[in-house]
């Protein structure tokens, strides 16, 4: 079992891009956000597959054979053809269950019962597998009286501050500039000085508080932490 990981941060922090140096020929990414991922040879990602509707990430039933068809997901799970398997973006894919809830007529209660479900039904498969499954998503905020007190990973209803608590390790990607002027994309791996609302963790030992966004490294240190 590999330790699922969850690559939260604001728009244009380098989320996407910390997948760049994954194994292209061994990377699986199902592409909610239909596009282009935004590095230096992405094109090399042949298991790239864009996901335009749910039913193509989840299990169905094909009531033709009589039986449950793997949806994109799954197959990725138990595929030998690939040893990580990128989700791009869980906020993507979250939007794409309401879709398809609101297309069935779900409304109401049944809507929020029927959303939570479903998210939680693609945590708990990121858990139950021997590969690396990484999700990209990004952040919301908990205000207070002193305006922004938290930051979270953005989703409605009763699944606000619920979706971390499902990742072993959960990164918030930022932008430091250096001594240079010139921005470097970070990755914030647990709470500490100056981050201390943000919902970074890792397992304790394992990453250093602060890294460069390279899930790629993520990995290699996890498998050097769990031998």
């Amino acid at each position: 079992m590999k330790p699922n990981i969850l690559i939260i941060g604001p728009s244009g922090s380098g989320k996407s891009s910390a997948l760049r140096n994954c194994d292209p020929e061994r990377t699986a990414i199902l592409n909610t956000e239909q596009k282009m991922l935004p590095f230096k040879g992405a094109g090399k990602f042949k298991l790239n597959l864009p996901i335009s509707h749910y039913n193509q990430f989840k299990d169905t039933w094909d009531s033709v054979k009589k039986e449950k068809k793997l949806g994109a997901f799954k197959r990725a799970i138990i595929s030998d053809k690939n040893d990580v398997v990128a989700v791009e973006s869980l906020t993507s894919l979250n939007e794409l269950i309401g879709r398809d809830l609101k297309e069935r007529n779900i409304t109401g209660f049944d809507f929020w019962g029927a959303f939570k479900e479903e998210v939680r039904n693609n945590l708990i498969d990121s858990k139950n597998t021997s590969k690396y499954v990484i999700m990209t998503g990004v952040d919301g905020v908990v205000e207070g009286a002193n305006g922004v007190e938290e930051r979270i990973f953005g989703i409605d209803g009763s699944m606000k501050k619920a979706v971390e608590k499902e990742f072993v390790i959960t990164l918030f990607t930022t932008c430091i500039i250096n001594d240079k002027g010139e921005p470097t994309y970070k990755f914030i791996t647990n709470k500490q000085s100056g981050y201390e609302n943000v919902p970074a963790k890792s397992p304790a030992g394992m990453l250093p508080k602060i890294m460069d966004n390279d899930v790629a490294e993520v990995m290699r240190l996890a498998d050097e932490y769990y031998k």
